[in-house]
């Protein structure tokens, strides 16, 4: 397809420049909107910062949303804000993502689907004495709060053509991007491998081309 823009959203764990190099390099518009929440709810305030700066700049639809790590769950409810404001929503991209799943489970429910001894690992530090936060690696490691909120759930999804790009390895706070890319195979989605020295742009750039 093509995008009127793509939408490079970032994980709640992931540093402001998770999407610099890739937003500059994409061959279509892109925005690459930061979303921040420091206080429960934590996912309502995740979408509400990323909804705030894309409807102040009015992107031209259809759109298609990228997501990266843990911010795979909460792309429905980013999607819902924009069909609000009567954008058209043409596809999802997860890039080594956490996958949204139905009911509401938490980001350590998903954790722990990937990645159960991780999951506990987490649990253990999550409860320790003090301010505990978790994951170490991650540039924005967060609290018990955060981990163990229900997320939005997310009926009638998807609503759009979803694809899964994998760069293997491991994520903070994901686990084995591995179980998430089997996932959305499962799914029937297409599922595409970044093998070290490819560019993500390109590939990423590949796999919007050829939504539906």
């Amino acid at each position: 397809m093509m995008p009127g823009t793509v939408v490079l959203v970032p994980g709640p764990l992931d540093p402001d420049s998770v999407w610099a190099d890739v937003a500059s390099r994409l061959p279509y518009s892109a925005v690459a909107p930061d979303g921040a929440a420091d206080r429960p709810p934590y996912a309502v305030g995740w979408v509400a910062s990323l909804a705030a700066p894309l409807h102040a700049s009015a992107p031209r639809g259809p759109l298609v949303v990228v997501g990266h790590g843990t911010a795979g769950p909460l792309l429905p409810a980013l999607a819902r804000t924009q069909r609000a404001a009567r954008r058209h929503v043409g596809g999802y991209v997860f890039v080594d993502a956490t996958l949204p799943r139905p009911g509401a489970p938490s980001q350590l429910d998903l954790l722990r689907a990937a990645d159960p001894d991780t999951a506990d690992a987490a649990h253990a530090a999550l409860h320790e004495p003090g301010t505990a936060t978790w994951p170490p690696a991650a540039a924005r490691p967060r609290d018990h709060d955060f981990w163990t909120e229900r997320l939005p759930p997310a009926p009638d999804w998807p609503d759009a053509p979803c694809a899964y790009v994998s760069t293997g390895g491991l994520v903070p706070g994901v686990g084995p991007v591995d179980f998430w890319a089997r996932s959305a195979r499962a799914r029937a989605w297409p599922v595409s491998t970044v093998d070290d020295g490819d560019d993500l742009a390109t590939a990423l750039a590949e796999v919007i081309a050829n939504l539906p």
